[in-house]
């Protein structure tokens, strides 16, 4: 006997189908895609208002700076190191709003299909060249704090810390999964393409 109501064996196994998802991890899902959309909109917005608002002991101390190489904190000053940083923090913005279609395919239960793979792919680079760009961001910054200190008094601050190559190893992670799930996909599809 036929079942009429069974799906056709050829959603079975396509990649676009989607496959059951509970109700709490679609929630799960749903929930980190918004966070993930809020956090890339908050990233940029703490990081100009940390510049505006830093005491500037506390940013000596921050950077590793002597105090007298710091100079006078003006308004200028202050939006050029806001510029500055956000090298590092708009790719990883980027990415997280990128991301944010991954976890919408997942909530829906695709999670081999290209749009969902392409936005993990995206976070991968995002954050790759977010850590790329903050050791320079931060020498271009001890560059530009001391640059009307007394005369040699200027500084020039290399960083390079254990976060950064945490996230380095983190962000070749995500993208060597993001590898897994495509060439998955592109498996997927050609094994629906023979039933």
């Amino acid at each position: 006997m036929i079942d009429t109501k069974a799906p056709p064996m050829d959603t079975l196994f396509s990649p676009v189908a989607g496959i059951a998802v509970d109700g709490r991890t679609a929630l799960l899902f749903r929930v980190l895609a918004v966070a993930a959309t809020a956090l890339a909109a908050l990233l940029p917005l703490g990081m100009i208002g940390h510049w505006l608002t830093v005491a500037p002991d506390d940013l000596a101390q921050a950077m590793r700076m002597a105090p007298t190489a710091l100079g006078d904190l003006n308004a200028p000053l202050r939006l050029g190191a806001a510029g500055l940083s956000l090298l590092a923090v708009l790719p990883l913005s980027w990415g997280l709003v990128r991301v944010r279609a991954c976890f919408t395919e997942f909530a829906q239960g695709r999670p081999f299909v290209a749009r969902g793979i392409a936005g993990l792919r995206d976070f991968a680079i995002g954050m790759g060249l977010s850590v790329v760009a903050k050791p320079v961001s931060a020498m271009l910054l001890s560059i530009l704090l001391s640059w009307n200190a007394p005369a040699g008094q200027r500084q020039l601050i290399i960083q390079f810390d254990s976060d950064t190559l945490i996230m380095a190893l983190f962000a070749a992670t995500i993208a060597a999964l993001g590898w897994a799930m495509q060439k998955a996909a592109a498996i997927a599809e050609e094994n629906s393409q023979f039933v």
